[in-house]
């Protein structure tokens, strides 16, 4: 479908690249943040965070302080890190932080789930390629709209961009050459600072504005319940607790018949199938990719990868392909020579979709049933 509008011009294929969930260590857990500044966390996988967008769930607040009201008691959370120089004159390396919290030096730990990652392991994203980060996720919110803003200014300092709050979206130009594709993304999740994936009639509205203005368009999107346990897509709306996390299938099939050429998820902490609807990908989680701290990663929590995706310039499948990867705790996200993420999603994809499941090969390569 062709911008509605937009001026004709000749289009290119679109390299996209897209992990799950991202958390690089928080202030409020004891050890909660690598020594090294993280610098090795995301080292083994940077081969594969290659493309035109390289896409990620960021899962938590990017600050050096904030209040949390998420535990059920205000609580200030202020992050003290000795940062002298080192040899290369740069600040910050071979620092081992400390955390602290307002006027108490061996703060107690918060024992929920409130991430707050220190900004001095912002570059990291950025040196491992990403691109864009979603922001509409049960944790961007953690400690509240001075914590989101924190966020995206950091990120934006980096030059990566940053989506999902309302009214935050990305639209974005691919050129080789005298060609030029016009990439929209938009992040839904169920939480009210973000495009809300629980109003479909409302979701596919947002979706098709959007698909006015480029050639093609990804929605991502962060739902579904969490564990091991939930590694099926039901037909029907998932919970987390008492908390509504979306009819997904339902939802998913409603934005790709809206305009949505690839449909990407997280949220699980697992991997989920693959499905093609009306020729276009579902892919309904991509799991934990790099999780410090506070995440855990037993049995199929820590398989993840890495989905790629070409998409022709009218957002057609031109290749896919899943680079299977397995997290260790405390040590990043590496490649899996078992490719235990790979027969894990053709397996998953089989069971799920049925006639409607990718194809994908022992060597990961992903193409329509």
């Amino acid at each position: 479908m062709p911008p509605v509008g937009a001026r004709r011009h000749s289009t290119t294929s679109v390299r996209l690249a897209f992990v799950g969930d991202i958390n690089l260590g928080t202030a409020t857990l004891p050890d909660g943040v690598p020594p090294d500044s993280g610098r090795a966390f995301l080292a083994a996988a940077k081969p594969a965070l290659v493309g035109d967008l390289v896409i990620g769930n960021f899962e938590g607040v990017l600050a050096d302080s904030g209040d949390t009201e998420k535990c059920g008691k205000k609580r200030a959370v202020v992050w003290r890190g000795v940062t002298p120089r080192s040899d290369t004159g740069r600040v910050g390396e071979g620092v081992e932080p400390r955390r602290t919290v307002r006027g108490r030096k061996a703060p107690s730990p918060i024992r929920c789930y409130a991430f707050l990652t220190p900004t001095l392991l912002a570059p990291r994203l950025a040196e491992a390629g990403f691109t864009h980060l979603n922001l509409a996720n049960n944790h961007a919110n953690d400690f509240g709209l001075d914590g989101r803003r924190s966020t995206e200014a950091t990120l934006a300092g980096l030059g990566i961009g940053t989506y999902g709050p309302l009214g935050r979206l990305v639209i974005d130009t691919v050129r080789r050459g005298d060609a030029m594709t016009i990439v929209g993304v938009i992040g839904f999740t169920t939480y009210p600072f973000a495009y809300d994936l629980l109003d479909i009639p409302r979701s596919v509205a947002v979706v098709d504005s959007v698909r006015r203005l480029v050639d093609v368009l990804i929605v991502t999107f962060h739902g579904g319940a969490e564990g091991a346990v939930a590694v099926r897509v039901p037909f029907a709306a998932e919970s987390l607790g008492r908390e509504p996390r979306g009819d997904l299938r339902a939802w998913a099939h409603a934005v790709v018949d809206a305009g949505a050429d690839a449909v990407v998820g997280h949220g699980p902490h697992v991997l989920r199938g693959l499905e093609f609807w009306n020729g276009k990908p579902i892919a309904y989680s991509l799991g934990n990719f790099a999780t410090y701290r506070g995440f855990n990663l037993a049995g199929p929590q820590a398989v993840t990868g890495v989905l790629e995706l070409e998409l022709a310039g009218d957002g057609k499948l031109a290749r896919g392909r899943l680079v299977p990867m397995r997290q260790l705790p405390l040590q990043g996200p590496a490649p899996d020579s078992e490719a235990g993420a790979v027969r894990l999603m053709r397996q998953l994809s089989e069971e799920d979709f049925g006639a409607a499941a990718a194809r994908i090969g022992d060597d990961g390569a992903i193409a329509p049933p």
